[in-house]
């Protein structure tokens, strides 16, 4: 899902610790654009390194395993979507009005591309059989409700009506990762407008706006 502007070129890294991240953020959008190829299972040091445009040796110098990848693609790919809804988030007046944006932002071209839902698919399905991207899964997930019961609660209170903000919270988080994934596997059944819709919809149910 990008939004289409120019971007500034990166700035080339210079310092040791530059050079370190850089090849690090290669080797792990590598890995995700792997995950959206190959899925879990067909995603090799093989597969990543070629992706990437590094060597086998590069790999194993940044990561032990797979396991450690996986995690790292995980926590990477969960953080930039992260950081693309809180821009817009920031970016908005009034607290209703941000928590409407949310749903917005996740279904937008910037968040929602094949790039991020295919890898996100192969991901979440490796939390079921890998402990370690399970574990990572779950604490992103905790910051995640986190942010969305304070924002619920903000949204509450410039409402003037008393809600539980972290049930709210939660339902909005399992009804928007559903659409994700139901948008995932048959675009055909199903737009992003209409998921922005049914996610706005509960929103503004909950707080009682018409």
């Amino acid at each position: 899902m990008p939004i289409a502007s120019k971007l500034k070129p990166e700035k080339r890294p210079r310092t040791h610790p530059e050079i370190n991240e850089y090849r690090r953020r290669t080797l792990i959008e590598g890995a995700l654009r792997s995950l959206a190829e190959h899925g879990v299972s067909g995603t090799t040091v093989s597969t990543i390194s070629k992706s990437a445009g590094a060597s086998r040796g590069l790999l194993g110098h940044y990561f032990e395993n797979k396991d450690e990848v996986m995690v790292a693609a995980l926590e990477y790919l969960f953080g930039r979507i992260a950081e693309t809804v809180r821009a817009v988030v920031e970016t908005t007046e009034g607290a209703t009005n941000k928590l409407l944006a949310v749903p917005a932002s996740l279904f937008s071209a910037a968040t929602f591309t094949e790039l991020n839902r295919t890898a996100f698919l192969a991901l979440w399905h490796e939390t079921r059989f890998n402990a370690k991207v399970r574990a990572a899964n779950r604490r992103l997930y905790r910051d995640y409700i986190i942010r969305m019961e304070l924002l619920v609660r903000a949204a509450a209170e410039e409402q003037g009506v008393k809600i539980d903000a972290r049930q709210v919270a939660l339902t909005f988080i399992a009804l928007s990762d559903g659409l994700w994934l139901g948008l995932s596997i048959h675009d055909d059944v199903l737009t992003g407008d209409q998921a922005v819709a049914i996610c706005q919809g509960h929103i503004k149910r909950e707080l009682g706006i018409p």
